[in-house]
């Protein structure tokens, strides 16, 4: 009676990259490797990119992370994406921003040759692994759909509010869909679909309340508006910012590096965006994802008392930051 398409996506490719080895590998290769290269080129520093960067950094790879767009993790708070670049270049990790990778080819000793333009300057580089990490697609061909009549655009099932597709007892979630490609979001769906299927109340998803974490080092999460996207919207923004290196947890745990940022209206004071970067960032949004849901305003996160020593200390401050009242900053 009812149908629920959980299908998920692959890594995207860039069609004009060429080599005659195997070299050139995407996330999901990468992960069933056994040895480490001496030296990677990544490309694209979104999530995937940055974390395998990252990883690959720590395991004693030579590391060059290439972003076409101007900024690390582009979909970040711009703080964060320089924040980001700061540490990488200092663990090692050579970025490279507003640079495109035109060419890859094999070399006779089996390392690639990648040519890339960066602004009209020629960038070359040898390294033995070149990733590809320039996003996903859906897997949806061949699957059937024409055949019931679901409808697709680029390839993903388009859906409402509920995940019920154009065709009465279909629904999709997860990577089929145009939606972030994330588990938990794909999770959450689930339950929707599966709450309407069974007339029970449901409530469809806040696209706007998704923590996203990308699990480099350091870490980064964020939910809600980036300061940039809530000046676009028109609000009277006032921002919050704490560094973690004050903090006494974070001295003992040795993680000085990063900071949190609030993003919140001046008119009402609701929080519209919290950005982490530094350590336990991936766990720590789990706090602000429960004072979005609930509109909590600054002056609410304010009087929320933290324990001491934690590190949601720095939320705390980063929340008396936007009223000008922080203790220890």
């Amino acid at each position: 009676k009812n149908v629920i398409l959980a299908m998920g996506s692959v890594p995207r490719d860039l069609p004009f990259l060429k080599a005659n080895g195997t070299n050139i590998v995407n996330s999901d290769h990468i992960l069933k490797s056994t040895s480490i290269p001496k030296s990677m080129l990544v490309i694209g520093s979104g999530a995937v990119g940055s974390e395998f960067a990252s990883c690959y950094q720590r395991y004693g790879t030579k590391t060059i992370l290439v972003e076409v767009l101007p900024r690390l993790l582009p979909v970040e708070d711009e703080e964060i994406s320089k924040e980001i670049e700061k540490s990488f270049k200092k663990k090692g990790i050579e970025c490279h921003v507003k640079t495109a990778v035109k060419e890859v080819t094999q070399n006779p000793d089996g390392t690639l040759h990648v040519v890339a333009d960066a602004e009209g300057t020629a960038k070359i580089w040898d390294v033995e692994t070149v990733l590809l990490a320039v996003g996903r697609k859906p897997v949806t061909d061949g699957v059937g759909l024409e055949t019931a009549g679901v409808a697709t655009e680029r390839g993903y099932v388009k859906v409402d509010a509920h995940q019920l597709t154009n065709v009465p007892g279909i629904y999709a979630i997860g990577d089929c869909t145009p939606t972030i490609w994330l588990a938990h979001v794909a999770s959450a769906e689930g339950i929707v679909a599966a709450e309407t299927i069974a007339g029970a109340h449901t409530y469809p998803i806040n696209r706007e309340q998704v923590p996203g974490c990308t699990y480099c080092d350091p870490e980064v999460a964020s939910i809600g508006l980036t300061e940039a996207k809530a000046k676009e919207r028109g609000y009277q923004v006032k921002v919050g910012k704490f560094n973690f290196s004050v903090l006494a947890k974070s001295q003992m745990e040795h993680t000085n590096e990063g900071f949190v940022k609030i993003v919140s209206d001046a008119k009402y004071d609701e929080v519209l965006g919290v950005h982490i970067i530094g350590p336990h960032a991936t766990e720590l949004i789990g706090q602000a994802a429960a004072f979005l849901k609930c509109e909590a305003t600054t002056e609410e996160m304010i009087r929320t008392i933290h324990a001491h020593p934690t590190l949601t200390e720095a939320i705390h401050e980063a929340a008396e930051g936007v009223h000008g009242v922080q203790i220890h900053g």
